[in-house]
């Protein structure tokens, strides 16, 4: 019997073995079809519905026994196209979905020190000016070294931060760094860059929550600019 695999076209193996069989031989019953494949009676029944369905099979009385027709191979291709359309016709809904996922807000957190390395690095990757709010004097205490790479870093890719920080705090000075002063703010520090928001708790350990979500990082902008205006240089 000619081998002929149809599975790239839609049919399972069993499927393609019996329907090959049935071009090559023509009208054929259950045993027959059994002792040709090697396969089964009980699982021959079962694929030959199956064919049936795809519109590959028929049946028909032959010397008082159900025998099996193969339809024109023509009906593979009807049966191909059938299930592009189909295809087709969900391709506008699986879209939404995508478009569903690509809007949902994402939520990360980071634990320990490298949570805060992790969201650092993020900000030089994004290579734009950003905004900050709340404790800010932290970072050379717990980063040590990391923190200065980062600030050097910063100085080199041109990217400037405007911080608010609670009246009376100690930051030093350095080029692309604007401060501002309130009496109340925050003892968590955020980070606004991107489409992003990164909140880090110093409490009981460092802890990074980082979102990302383009709304979501322009209300936080928003609400900065506010405080910003309020603030005292």
């Amino acid at each position: 019997m000619p081998l002929f695999d149809l599975q790239p076209f839609g049919l399972s193996e069993g499927e393609s073995e019996i329907y090959v069989a049935l071009l090559t031989f023509g009208s054929q019953n259950a045993m027959q079809l059994a002792k040709r494949t090697g396969r089964h009676r009980t699982h021959i029944y079962d694929t030959l519905e199956k064919l049936k369905e795809k519109g590959l099979v028929s049946e028909s009385i032959i010397d008082n026994k159900r025998a099996f027709v193969p339809a024109d191979p023509q009906n593979l291709l009807d049966h191909l196209k059938e299930k592009q359309e189909k295809a087709e016709a969900i391709v506008p809904q699986l879209r939404e979905l995508a478009k569903i996922s690509a809007t949902t807000v994402k939520v990360e957190t980071y634990k320990g020190k490298s949570g805060l390395i992790t969201v650092l690095r993020d900000i030089l990757k994004e290579k734009k000016d950003y905004v900050g709010f709340g404790e800010g004097t932290r970072f050379d205490k717990v980063l040590l070294v990391f923190f200065s790479q980062f600030r050097l870093e910063s100085r080199r890719l041109g990217i400037h931060l405007k911080l608010i920080l609670k009246q009376g705090a100690k930051i030093a000075q350095r080029e692309g760094l604007t401060v501002r002063y309130l009496d109340v703010v925050s003892p968590s520090t955020t980070f606004v860059y991107g489409d992003k928001v990164a909140v880090i708790i110093w409490e009981p350990e460092p802890t990074a929550i980082r979102i990302t979500d383009k709304q979501t990082a322009e209300s936080y902008r928003n609400y900065f600019t506010l405080l910003w205006e309020m603030a005292e240089s």
